[in-house]
C-alpha cells in the first residue's frame, strides 16, 4: 500500500529572473524570465508523489488565469484532490532572481499571499495518514499558527508523524523562534538548513532536540546530517553543476520524508534527499521533470 502524506501549504507561480552579468540600474542588461511551477508545499507534494507516495495537497489558488494554469499543473501530477479555489483572488507569485553562481533571493508578492484559516485543514483530512508535512511561509504570513492547531492536535491524538521545515531564516527572525516552535509544539521531524537551524538555537537557546525526535540538517555541498537523543547520522553530498537551487531544500525533504517513512533508515533517507536535492539544483525550477 503506497504511503499516505498529508502536505499542507503554499502554492505559487515562480518567476524567475536570471541576468546574464549585472543589473544595470535605469536601464536594461540580457538574460532569461522564466515562470514556472512552485511554492514549498506544492514541491513537496509533487515530489514526493513521483516518488510514489499517495499525497493530498492542501493549499490555495486564485480564480484568475494563473490559477487555472496552476490547477492543471497539479492535477497532472496527481496531487490537486484539495487544492481549494478562492473566488475574486489572485494566485501567489514568487519573484526570484538567480545569481550566476545559481544561489537565489525571493521577493514574495504579500499582497497577493491566499491566507489559511482553522476550516481550511479540518482534522477529517488525516484519515487514512501516514505523515503530516508543513511549512512555515503560511504561519509567517498568516502572523499565526492557529489555524493549524487542531489538524496538529489531532495528528499526535493518533499518532501520525509531524514533520516541519520553518522555510526561511529571515522569516524566523522576523515573526519569532521561541513563538514559532511554542506555536507548533512537538514535532517528529524537523527539517531546516543550516542558517534555520542556527536561526532556531539562537532565538530559543535551546537544543533542537528537545523541541523535535529528529533533526535534520541541510548543508548543501556539504551534505546532511540529523540529529536525535543520542544519535547521529550524516551523508555526503551529491556533486552537482549548480543552476538554481530554487526548491531543491523541498525537493530533499519530500525524498528524505517518502524514505523515511518507508523504512525508518536515517541514514539512507539522508543520501536519498541528497540525490533528489542535488537533481532539482542542476536545473531551472522547482520541479524539473526526472530523467527517462
Amino acid at each position: 500500500m503506497a504511503l499516505r502524506i498529508l502536505a499542507v501549504g503554499d502554492i505559487a507561480w515562480d518567476i524567475f529572473v536570471r541576468p546574464e552579468g549585472d543589473l544595470v540600474r535605469g536601464s536594461d542588461a540580457l538574460g532569461t524570465v522564466d515562470v514556472l511551477p512552485g511554492g514549498a508545499a506544492a514541491n513537496v507534494a509533487v515530489w514526493a508523489r513521483r516518488l510514489g507516495a499517495d499525497v493530498t495537497l492542501v493549499g490555495k489558488i486564485g480564480d484568475d488565469t494563473l490559477g487555472a494554469l496552476m490547477l492543471a499543473h497539479l492535477r497532472s501530477e496527481g496531487v490537486a484532490s484539495h487544492v481549494i479555489t478562492v473566488p475574486r483572488s489572485a494566485t501567489t507569485r514568487v519573484g526570484i532572481l538567480v545569481a550566476q553562481d545559481g544561489e537565489h533571493s525571493f521577493v514574495i508578492d504579500h499582497t497577493k499571499v491566499l491566507r489559511f484559516g482553522e476550516e481550511d485543514a479540518p482534522p477529517g483530512l488525516l484519515d487514512g495518514a501516514d505523515a503530516v508535512y508543513f511549512n512555515g511561509y503560511d504561519i509567517f504570513l498568516a502572523r499565526s499558527t492557529a489555524f493549524l492547531e487542531p489538524l496538529l492536535a489531532a495528528a499526535r491524538r493518533r499518532g501520525i508523524p509531524l514533520a516541519f521545515d520553518p522555510s526561511s531564516f529571515a522569516l524566523i527572525d522576523a515573526y519569532g523562534a521561541s513563538r514559532l516552535l511554542d506555536g507548533v509544539g512537538p514535532l517528529d521531524v524537523l527539517l531546516l538548513n543550516e542558517a534555520e537551524a542556527e536561526a532556531l538555537r539562537r532565538g530559543t537557546g535551546a537544543e533542537l532536540t528537545t523541541r523535535a525526535s529528529l533533526v535534520v540538517v541541510k548543508r548543501g555541498p556539504g551534505g546532511a546530517s540529523a540529529h536525535a537523543a543520542g544519535a547521529a547520522w550524516s551523508a555526503g553530498a551529491e556533486r552537482v553543476a549548480v543552476v538554481d537551487t530554487t526548491g531543491a531544500g523541498d525537493a530533499f525533504d519530500a525524498a528524505f520524508l517518502v524514505e523515511w517513512l518507508r523504512t525508518r533508515d536515517v541514514e539512507a533517507a539522508l543520501s536519498a534527499g541528497n540525490r533528489l536535492g542535488a537533481w532539482v539544483a542542476g536545473h531551472l525550477g522547482a520541479q524539473p521533470p526526472l530523467p527517462g
